[in-house]
C-alpha cells in the first residue's frame, strides 16, 4: 500500500503564505483601483502596483482604463516617496514617467480634467522632490495653464449629468497660482 506523504502544519502554512498572499487581479478595471486603494491605504504600495501593472499586462487592448490606471500608478508612486523618504526621489521620477504615460495616451474631450489631476501630481512631484522641483513646478503651472481651453462654458452633460464648470474653473486658477507661489518660493527661475 502506497503511503501518501502528510501535510505538515508548517508546510501548509508555507504554501497557504505563498499562494494565498499574493494580489490577485480582479477582471474589471474599476475593481481593480479599488483594491489599489485599499492596498495602498494599507501600506502595501508595492502589492498595489503590481496588481495595476498585471491588469495592463492582462488586458492590453482596453484603452478605455489604461489612462486611469496609469494616473492611479502614478499617484501610488507618490505615496510611496512620502512613505520611503530614503528613496523618495526614485518615486518621484517613476511617477512622473507614470503620469507622462497617462498623457501620452489620454484623449481629451470637451470638458475634460486630465490636464488638471496630472498638474496635481507634478505639483505634488515638485513639493517632494529633493532634485528637481523646479522642473515638476513648472510642468505643474504648464498643465493648469492647459487645462484652461477644456473648462470654458456654463455646464457640461457628461453620462447624463450635467456639471457646472465654474467651479472648476475657478478650482483651477487657484491651482495655477499656488503651483506659481511654490514655484517662486523654492526659487525657480
Amino acid at each position: 500500500m502506497l503511503k501518501r506523504p502528510k501535510l505538515t502544519v508548517a508546510s501548509s502554512f508555507v504554501i497557504f503564505f505563498l499562494l494565498g498572499c499574493r494580489p490577485s487581479v480582479p477582471n474589471g478595471a474599476t475593481e481593480a483601483v479599488t483594491l489599489m486603494t485599499k492596498y495602498s491605504r494599507m501600506g502595501r504600495y508595492d502589492d498595489a502596483l503590481k496588481l495595476a501593472q498585471e491588469w495592463l499586462k492582462q488586458h492590453p487592448d482596453d484603452d478605455s482604463h489604461t489612462s486611469f490606471l496609469y494616473q492611479q500608478i502614478a499617484f501610488t508612486y507618490l505615496s510611496k516617496a512620502i512613505k520611503d523618504t530614503a528613496h523618495k526621489d526614485k518615486w518621484i521620477q517613476e511617477a512622473v514617467a507614470y503620469f507622462d504615460r497617462d498623457l501620452s495616451v489620454h484623449q481629451n474631450t470637451d470638458a475634460d480634467i486630465e490636464l488638471y489631476v496630472v498638474g496635481s501630481g507634478f505639483e505634488s512631484a515638485g513639493r517632494y522632490s529633493t532634485a528637481n522641483s523646479c522642473v515638476y513646478y513648472g510642468r505643474a503651472i504648464k498643465s493648469f495653464e492647459d487645462e484652461r481651453p477644456f473648462i470654458q462654458g456654463d455646464t457640461v452633460t457628461i453620462e447624463g449629468t450635467t456639471v457646472k464648470l465654474a467651479p472648476l474653473r475657478q478650482g483651477n486658477e487657484r491651482a495655477v497660482e499656488r503651483a506659481k507661489a511654490e514655484f517662486a518660493s523654492a526659487g525657480c527661475k
